[in-house]
């Protein structure tokens, strides 16, 4: 799994975001992409941010393959989204850690507190427990907010990019699988839609107001004007009309339909 890596704010323009390029092909982000991948930004921009920008990073990882994963450095403030968490300067270097851990550990000064889960991912609690790395998901079909306290950017990481990519992946292996929304199925044409068609295709109208005039002086059709128009609207948007002429493809479909014979008896009462 290649995941993709974006960074956001001020890390994509400080001299740390130019490792991460080079380890993790990583990307700067002026936007949050709509697509899955992995948004690295500074723990302390998030920590100063306003509520309203927080609440926006925290709402994007509401969707499933969506990943906001804060690094060093922190803020001494304590911060309260998605949920109360903070972080405290440690006494003396980390012991134990796996993997992306047991490299960086000699450059780790901070451990997490607060109500963050800690995930299932190695590395994440040193030998005397203490946090390395808190997660959130309001559910299980959600994205992650991570906060690590590794710091990933390292040059340390140049050495090791297999390996910091595999930790990157595993911790968004936990954010769910973003999946294609299915386009909604598009309804059949109803009775309304296929009258007004053979309507259309009886006379020569150039617009809309054309046709609802016509409509409304017909003895034949009974469509309000209201209505009329929603159905022009409709036509339109599948392409089956240019303006308020039928296209070739609706001219066939209304040719294959049992409402064929009603376009050539109605040409002929039309025709002077």
């Amino acid at each position: 799994m290649t995941v993709p890596v974006f960074l956001h704010g001020a890390l994509a323009a400080h001299r740390r975001g130019k490792i991460l390029r080079e380890a993790l092909s990583a990307e700067s982000a002026t936007t949050l992409p709509e697509s899955a991948g992995v948004v690295m930004a500074f723990a302390d921009t998030f920590q100063g941010a306003d509520e309203d920008e927080q609440t926006r990073l925290v709402e994007w990882t509401r969707a499933p393959g969506h990943v906001l994963l804060l690094v060093p450095p922190f803020a001494a403030t304590a911060c309260e989204l998605p949920v109360p968490w903070r972080t405290e300067r440690m006494e003396g270097g980390p012991r134990g850690g796996e993997g992306l851990a047991k490299m960086l550990a000699g450059e780790v000064t901070h451990r997490l507190e607060g109500k963050l889960q800690i995930p299932s991912l190695p590395g994440a609690t040193w030998s005397d427990l203490s946090v390395c790395v808190g997660t959130y998901r309001p559910h299980p079909a959600a994205g992650l907010f991570a906060v690590t306290c590794l710091p990933v950017w390292s040059l340390a990481v140049l050495d090791a990019p297999e390996e910091t990519r595999l930790w990157l992946e595993s911790l968004a292996a936990l954010a769910g699988e973003a999946k294609p929304v299915a386009a909604p199925a598009e309804m059949p044409l109803s009775p309304d839609h296929f009258g007004l068609l053979v309507f259309l295709l009886s006379r020569s109208l150039d617009d809309d107001e054309q046709a609802i005039a016509a409509l409304r002086a017909s003895s034949i059709f009974r469509i309000a004007p209201e209505r009329a128009r929603a159905l022009l609207s409709d036509l339109r948007t599948r392409g089956l009309l240019m303006d308020a002429v039928p296209t070739t493809e609706a001219t066939e479909l209304v040719m294959q339909s049992p409402y064929a014979p009603y376009v050539s008896a109605l040409r002929e009462v039309t025709t002077p």
